[in-house]
């Protein structure tokens, strides 16, 4: 009878190292995951795009009053209105912050409604890649590359803009300031006034800060 010898055991460690090795390395997704993938880029898309829309929106109405901050600010450094004053620094100080956090709001990733060419580039970019290539995931890939340039392009636009009324804003404030100058200014309204404009130049600040381009965004001088 020929004995057969016994099988090497394998050491402990190296078991352990190839068991983790195989509970830990990818496996590629299912179609019901890609899916699923796909669904939730495309609500974070919207959302993004809502969030610029919604900023659009508020700079514009900012933009709009800015003349008539300009004209109340001058007027309160004439005659020394010092409640005008206050009204006008108090004006500046919410616009900045309320632009402050719409810019937050829009600075997220993903694609955006910037332009209908853009989102038509992009439509053709996955039609002719899934006719093109071997691989459908080239497709989507094409579309969400063109779709998140145009995002950033949209939300550079808008950070341009605010950075701008930015410098508009502490113009009018320089104007403001020389109402605490009048003789016959209440010390009261003076020490308010010294108080609002100085909540402004911290929300300025703020919105300044959000309006910095982000790493690796293309800066928009055309603004």
């Amino acid at each position: 009878m020929v004995a057969v010898p016994a099988r090497e055991a394998m050491p402990p460690m190296i078991a352990a190292r190839d068991t983790l090795a195989r509970l830990t390395a990818p496996r590629k997704k299912t179609e019901a995951e890609q899916t699923l993938d796909e669904i939730l880029r495309n609500l974070h898309t919207q959302k993004s795009e809502a969030a610029k829309e919604a900023a659009r929106r508020k700079l514009e109405r900012i933009k709009a009053k800015l003349e008539a901050l300009k004209l109340a600010a001058g007027s309160a450094a004439a005659t020394g209105d010092a409640r005008l004053a206050r009204k006008v620094a108090k004006d500046i100080r919410d616009a900045a912050r309320e632009l402050s956090r719409a810019l937050a709001e829009a600075g997220g990733s993903g694609g955006a409604a910037a332009t209908a060419s853009a989102g038509a580039a992009a439509a053709r970019a996955e039609a002719a890649a899934g006719i093109e290539s071997a691989e459908p995931d080239a497709a989507a890939q094409a579309g969400r590359q063109i779709r998140s340039a145009a995002s950033g392009d949209d939300l550079a636009t808008l950070k341009s803009e605010a950075a701008g009324l930015v410098r508009d804003f502490r113009k009018i404030l320089r104007k403001l300031r020389e109402t605490a100058l009048h003789p016959n200014l209440d010390r009261r309204d003076r020490v308010e006034m010294v108080r609002l404009f100085a909540e402004a130049d911290r929300e300025l600040a703020a919105l300044q800060a959000a309006a910095a381009p982000s790493p690796g965004m293309a800066v928009n001088l055309s603004v």
